[in-house]
C-alpha cells in the first residue's frame, strides 16, 4: 500500500512497532563494575542511571547526597515557525554565479546573509532565534544525621550488568548503604537507604530547581511544578516531578516542601516526573499533564516489595543488555578505582578488560537513555546534563553527532534503541517541507545541520556550521541501516516515502557544474574553512565532498528500497540517472581525498580540524572499500595523516572507525588508547584535549556522549564488518552483504570472544580467536537471506533459513 505525503506524520507513532529483537545470551560472569573510593566532587565524577526517559547523576556524598535529575523532554524554548528566511531561494542564482566565477568572498557574504536562519542577532548565538536547550530537571538533595566515629570502607559504584548504582561505607562499627536505579517497567527512580544500626537512619530531603519551579508538599510527598522558561526565553514544556518516601521504623514527616525521616531502619525513595511534551508538530508539542496518573504510579510502586521492584528492573534491563557479551582477556587493574584504572591504561594500554568495560559502558548508556518508547532520542549528552543552557544546546547536531550516537545500536544488538531517533527524524518531514521551499524552492523535505525537541529544520546562524544542507540526507541513512540489520520489509515500506521525499529535495537542488557533473551549490564541509586564492577565509563551495557522498548514499539506499519493495520503478530510473552524474570523489595534489570542489585541503584554515567530513564515503558510508578501491582508500588514509591523530573525544572515536574500515587494526587501537586518556577539564576545547572523564563519560571537552558511542562502533568495526554489498544475478533486487570476521584485529588483542554481535542482512554471530587467529564461529539467520562470509582469504557462501544456526568451521581451519 502506497503511503501519501500527508500520511507521513502517521509514521511518528507507528515506527516503534517495526523492530526485530535479538536473542538473549547467558548472564555475564565477569565483574562489570565501575567504582571509586571517594564521593564525586564534580559532575564529571558522578555516576549516571536512566530508564530511557528519566535519569540521574549520583554523587555519593557521605553527609550529603545529591541526585541531579533529568527528563529527556525537559527543553527550554518553543517551536519557531518563523525561523526560515522564506524568500532565501531568490538569491540562489547570485550565490551560484559567484561560486562558478570563483568569487568565494562574495559567495560567502551572500550565503551568510541569505542561507542562514532568520536571526534576531548576529553577535551572540544564545540571542539568535535558535535558543532552545536541553535542561536539568532539578536536584534531589539529602542531608544525613550520622553517628560519630571514624569513616572507612567507602565505595561508590555502578554495576552495568544490573543498571544499579550504590554507595557503601562504615562509620565506626556501623555500615550504611544506598542503592539507586531507574526502572523502565515502573517509570520511576528508586533509592534504598539502609544501615545495620537500629534506628540509625535520619535525614532530610529537598527537591528543587533554580528556575521556574515551585516545590510544595501534599499527602503523597513532594511535588515540584514549573516550566522551562529560562531568562528571556519562554519554555513550551511544563513538568510535574514527585517524590515519595516510605520508611521501615522511625517517622516520616512532610511539610513546606521538605521531607524528614527520623530513626528509621531503612527507607525507600521514589521519584517520577511527567511533562507536557509530546512529539507532535500539529499539536505544538504540548499535551495536558495527568497529575493523577503520576500519583497512581508512585502509590503502586511504593506498595510493592523493594526486592520485587529491583528484580523486575534487572530482568527488564538484562533482557536487552545480555544479548551481547564481549571478553577481551585480562583485567589487570580491576581491583583499583576506575579513575586510577583509566590513568593506568593510558600509561600501559595492556588492561584489555578495561576496553571491554568501556565498550559495555557505551551499551549501558544507550539502553539507559534511548529506550524504544522514549518520546525523544538521546541528545548530545544522552539524558544527562546539569544546567539550563547546556553546551551546544545539547541538541541533535546532524553534521555528525546525532548520527554518531546511533552508529553502534544495530551491530551491538540494541535495535529497538534506534527507534526514538528514527521517530524524531520522521517527525521533521512536515516542517522540513517548508524549509526546502524557503531556501531552495524545492520539492521534498530537508533539514540542515541541527534539530531540537521543537522540530527545528532551518539552517544555523553562521555559514561555517549552519549552512550545511546534508543533515536530512545523512539522518535518512539510519532508516536504511535499521532495515539492513532487521530485514523488516514492512518497516521499509513505512519509511520509504520519507526516503523518497528526501531524494526529491536533493534532485531539485542539484545543478550541473562546468564539467557536466551534478553538484550542490552553495555547499559547505561541516565547521571547516579554507583560504581562497584571494586570501579570503571562506566555508562555502560548490559541491562539498561530504554532501555529494551523502546524496550518493541516500540515492543508492532508495534505489535498493524500490527493488526490494518492487515499486516506484520510474522514480528508481530517475535516481539511477542522477546518481551516475554526481561528481565523483577527487584526489588532490597531496594524494588526499579532496574536501572541497577545488584542491584547497592544504589551504585549510585548520589543517588538523576535528571534523573529517570528506571521508563520509569511507565511514559511515560504503563507497570506499579497500579491497576494491585501493587508490581511494590510500587517499582517505592520506587525509587522515594530514588531519593528525589528535582531536576532541568524538573525533578520536570517528578516527577509530575510519582506520578500522581501512583494515588498519593497530592504528585503530592506537586511537582507541588515545581516547582512553583521563581528562578533568570541562572547559570548551575544540582541538586536542579529547579523552575520557573520571566517570567514563566522553570528553569533547566538555561532555558529549557521541564519543562513548563512537568508541563502541569502532570496536564493532574492528571485530566485524558487513557494509560491503554484492549482487546475485538471480536476485538482482535483493540487498546482499559481505560479512568479514576480524577484519581489523589489533595485535594487542591476541585473544577474545564475542557473542551476539549483529551483521547486516539479518545475521547474528558469535566467534572466538586465540593467538590472533579465529578458532570457532557460528552464525544465526534472523531472516531468510544469503551472504558471503570471509575470514582473511577464506570464504563461505551461505543461504540459511530464518532461525537456523550454522557453524563456520571452514573459516577456522589453518
Amino acid at each position: 500500500m502506497k503511503i501519501e505525503k500527508y500520511k507521513i506524520s502517521f509514521l511518528v507513532t507507528v515506527l516503534s512497532g517495526f523492530i526485530s529483537v535479538g536473542m538473549a545470551q547467558a548472564p555475564f560472569s565477569k565483574n562489570y563494575t565501575i567504582w571509586y573510593d571517594k564521593p564525586a566532587e564534580i559532575w564529571e565524577e558522578a555516576l549516571p542511571i536512566g530508564n530511557g526517559r528519566l535519569g540521574a547523576m549520583c554523587f555519593g556524598g557521605i553527609h550529603e547526597e545529591k541526585l541531579q535529575l533529568n527528563d529527556v523532554t525537559i527543553w527550554s524554548g518553543e517551536p519557531q515557525p518563523n525561523s526560515d528566511r522564506t524568500d532565501a531561494y531568490k538569491k540562489l542564482p547570485e550565490i551560484r554565479e559567484a561560486l562558478r566565477n570563483r568569487d568565494y568572498k562574495l559567495a560567502e557574504v551572500l550565503t551568510h546573509q541569505y542561507m542562514t536562519c532568520n536571526s534576531v542577532s548576529n553577535e551572540d548565538i544564545y540571542n539568535t532565534i535558535y535558543s532552545s536547550s536541553y535542561q536539568t530537571l532539578g536536584d534531589l538533595s539529602l542531608k544525613f544525621k550520622l553517628p560519630e566515629g571514624e569513616m572507612g570502607s567507602y565505595r561508590r559504584w555502578l554495576d552495568i550488568t544490573r543498571a544499579i548504582s550504590g554507595v557503601d561505607f562504615k562509620i565506626g562499627e556501623y555500615s550504611f548503604s544506598r542503592e539507586i536505579f531507574s526502572s523502565a517497567p515502573d517509570s520511576v527512580i528508586v533509592m534504598k537507604l539502609g544501615t545495620d544500626m537500629k534506628g540509625g537512619l535520619s535525614f532530610s530531603m529537598l527537591l528543587d530547581r533554580k528556575f521556574s519551579a515551585v516545590t510544595t508538599s501534599d499527602s503523597h510527598g513532594l511535588v515540584m511544578k514549573g516550566n522551562t522558561d529560562y531568562m528571556e526565553h519562554r519554555g513550551n514544556c511544563d513538568y510535574e516531578a514527585r517524590v515519595k518516601v516510605v520508611a521501615d521504623g522511625g517517622r516520616v514527616s512532610n511539610s513546606k516542601g521538605k521531607i524528614s525521616v527520623q530513626g528509621a531502619d531503612s527507607a525507600y525513595v521514589y521519584i517520577t516526573c511527567q511533562t507536557s511534551y509530546i512529539l507532535d508538530y500539529k499539536k505544538n508539542y504540548r499535551r495536558a499533564i495527568d497529575s493523577k496518573d503520576a500519583v497512581r504510579k508512585l502509590n503502586i510502586v511504593s506498595r510493592k516489595k523493594y526486592d520485587d521492584v529491583k528484580s523486575i528492573h534487572v530482568a527488564d534491563y538484562q533482557g536487552i543488555f545480555n544479548r551481547l557479551s564481549l571478553n577481551l582477556g585480562n583485567n589487570k587493574s580491576i581491583d583499583i578505582p576506575t579513575d586510577q584504572r583509566l590513568t593506568r591504561f593510558n600509561e600501559k594500554s595492556d588492561d584489555l578488560g578495561f576496553v571491554d568495560l568501556f565498550y559495555q559502558f557505551g551499551r549501558y548508556l544507550m539502553i539507559s537513555s534511548s529506550r524504544e518508547n522514549n518520546p525523544l532520542p538521546g541528545n548530545c549528552q544522552g539524558i544527562w546534563g546539569d544546567g539550563y543552557k547546556l553546551p551546544w544546546h545539547s541538541d541533535y547536531k546532524a553534521n555528525i553527532n546525532y548520527q554518531m550516537n546511533y552508529w553502534m545500536v544495530e551491530a551491538s544488538n540494541l535495535s529497538e534503541c534506534h527507534i526514538p531517533m528514527l521517530r524524531l527524524t520522521a517527525s521533521l518531514v512536515e516542517p522540513g517541507r517548508k524549509t526546502a521551499q524557503s531556501y531552495f524552492n524545492a520539492s521534498g523535505w530537508m533539514y540542515a545541520m541541527m534539530t531540537n525537541a521543537w522540530g527545528w529544520t532551518s539552517p544555523g546562524q553562521y555559514t561555517i556550521w549552519g549552512s550545511f544542507f546534508g543533515g536530512s540526507g545523512w539522518a535518512c541513512q539510519d532508516f536504511w541501516e535499521h532495515y539492513a540489520y532487521t530485514q523488516d520489509k514492512e518497516y521499509l515500506r513505512k519509511v520509504y516515502p520519507i526516503l523518497k521525499e528526501a531524494c526529491e529535495f536533493y534532485l531539485s537542488v542539484l545543478i550541473e557544474n562546468k564539467d557536466g557533473y551534478l553538484v550542490t551549490s552553495p555547499s559547505t564541509s561541516p565547521e571547516n574553512r579554507y583560504i581562497a586564492p584571494d586570501g579570503s577565509r571562506v566555508a562555502v563551495t560548490e559541491g562539498s565532498t561530504i554532501e555529494l557522498s551523502i546524496i550518493r548514499n541516500l540515492f543508492s539506499n532508495t534505489i535498493y528500497a524500490t527493488g526490494i519493495l518492487n515499486e516506484d520503478n520510474s522514480f528508481k530510473e530517475i535516481l539511477e540517472k542522477s546518481l551516475a552524474r554526481l561528481r565523483p570523489l577527487q584526489i588532490g595534489r597531496a594524494g588526499q581525498l579532496m574536501e572541497w570542489n577545488d584542491d584547497f585541503d592544504l589551504n585549510a584554515e585548520d589543517i588538523r580540524h576535528r571534523h573529517v567530513s570528506h571521508l563520509f564515503a569511507l565511514h559511515p558510508g560504503r563507497e570506499i572499500i579497500p579491497f576494491e578501491h585501493k587508490e581511494l582508500a590510500e587517499a582517505a588514509k592520506r587525509s587522515l595523516q594530514i588531519r593528525g591523530d589528535e582531536g576532541t573525544g568524538w573525533s578520536l572515536a570517528w578516527k577509530i572507525n575510519f582506520w578500522a574500515r581501512l583494515l588498519e587494526g593497530d592504528y585503530a587501537y592506537k586511537l582507541l588508547c588515545r581516547q582512553l586518556k583521563l581528562v578533568r577539564s570541562n572547559d570548551t576545547n575544540y582541538s586536542n584535549q579529547g579523552g575520557t572523564y573520571p566517570n567514563l563519560f566522553d570528553a569533547h571537552p566538555p561532555f558529549q556522549i557521541d564519543g562513548n558511542y563512537g568508541f563502541v562502533s569502532g570496536v564493532n568495526e574492528m571485530l566485524l564488518q558487513s557494509h560491503e554489498m554484492y549482487i546475485d544475478p538471480s536476485s538482482p533486487n535483493e540487498d546482499l552483504y559481505v560479512i568479514r570476521i576480524l577484519p581489523a584485529l589489533p595485535q594487542k588483542i591476541r585473544e577474545g570472544k564475542i557473542s551476539g554481535i549483529r551483521a547486516r542482512g539479518g545475521f547474528e554471530l558469535s566467534f572466538e580467536w586465540k593467538d590472533g587467529r579465529l578458532v570457532n564461529a557460528v552464525i544465526t539467520s534472523l531472516a531468510d537471506k544469503q551472504a558471503r562470509v570471509f575470514y582473511q582469504e577464506k570464504e563461505i557462501s551461505l543461504n540459511i533459513a530464518k532461525g537456523e544456526t550454522k557453524e563456520l568451521n571452514e573459516l577456522c581451519k589453518n
